[in-house]
């Protein structure tokens, strides 16, 4: 069996970890014609008496057939699928073509018998450069001229949100509806002191005060979040959330005030995870651009340890039960 290439673990942002294994994406074309693109995957798992991650699975599907086109991965994200209730790896491709001024995408996911199946497509007459994620549903959701754009099979095409953010930041609650919440600027481009923290629930379209969740000075150096807790009664929301924010800081914010803080080892951090190690605590595991990981003790608000990707997958396999 093949090993995984420690600079494919260390720096690669097509790696998607799912339930202690690897998955590496790749798009290229085919070597039988090179006029075909694929989508590959590779699926690697740790194996103790190798001491080091080993392929398990791999597999490819064909995206485009002209070779004009040029295809593109523009994001690997894991996601909760509302069919089946598990965590799916999500890949979401561009083709474009020099014909046309526009972008067509497509959503795939890998299931659990290693196939990669087509989502759902849509065309935009520009490409998404803003803030883009792969939230529940599977959903993809992005910024694009102050506004907030989503699709998913339950939208039915792309929608956008009825309010214009300047800024914002999305985040999913661990709710049984209204999961997908919008969190942003609402104001006069003008008048930047008239703007006011509002929260949107894409589901429902329900409107809040987004102070809630995040209160206004975080808005706008907020670069990732996770929300570890939330309760909605009567169209009332109370949260507990952990930002990771520009100034290289690790924020604990409960109902909207911050309750602690902590400096973390790197910057341009890019997604945060919680991580049950049973007996011993929860672990808040921060992964950074480049490859670099930090694990803060999510009751004492400690660094914990810091290290590349390659050893914090070692790390998780030894100390839990995905």
């Amino acid at each position: 069996m093949d090993q995984m290439p420690r600079e494919e673990l260390n720096a690669n942002p097509r790696v998607v970890p799912l339930c202690g294994d690897v998955i590496l994406f790749d798009c290229k074309r085919a070597p039988t014609d090179n006029i075909r693109t694929e989508l590959t995957f590779c699926r690697f798992s740790f194996k103790r008496e190798e001491r080091g991650f080993l392929k398990a699975s791999d597999g490819s599907t064909v995206l485009s057939v002209k070779s004009s086109s040029h295809v593109d991965i523009v994001k690997c994200q894991r996601a909760t699928d509302t069919r089946s209730r598990a965590a799916i790896p999500c890949v979401l491709v561009t083709k474009k073509s020099g014909k046309r001024q526009s972008f067509k995408y497509s959503l795939l996911s890998l299931s659990t018998s290693d196939i990669l199946e087509p989502r759902f497509e849509f065309t935009l007459p520009y490409e998404i450069k803003e803030r883009l994620c792969i939230l529940h549903g599977p959903t993809v959701l992005w910024s694009h001229d102050n506004t907030v754009f989503y699709t998913s099979l339950q939208a039915q095409g792309v929608r956008r949100i009825p309010m214009r953010l300047p800024h914002s930041i999305t985040a999913e609650l661990p709710l049984h509806t209204g999961q997908i919440c919008v969190i942003g600027l609402q104001g006069s481009d003008n008048n930047p002191t008239t703007n006011r923290t509002t929260g949107y629930l894409i589901e429902d379209g329900h409107v809040f005060d987004g102070t809630v969740i995040l209160p206004h000075p975080y808005i706008s150096i907020t670069l990732c979040i996770l929300v570890v807790s939330a309760t909605r009664e009567d169209g009332v929301l109370a949260c507990g959330v952990v930002t990771a924010t520009s100034n290289q800081q690790l924020v604990y914010i409960d109902n909207g005030e911050v309750k602690d803080t902590c400096q973390l080892p790197f910057d341009e951090p890019r997604t945060i995870q919680l991580l049950n190690t049973g007996r011993n605590g929860c672990l808040l595991v921060v992964f950074f651009q480049g490859g670099h990981v930090c694990a803060v003790w999510k009751d004492t608000f400690q660094v914990y340890i810091f290290f590349i990707y390659l050893f914090f997958c070692k790390m998780l396999i030894n100390l839990v039960e995905i």
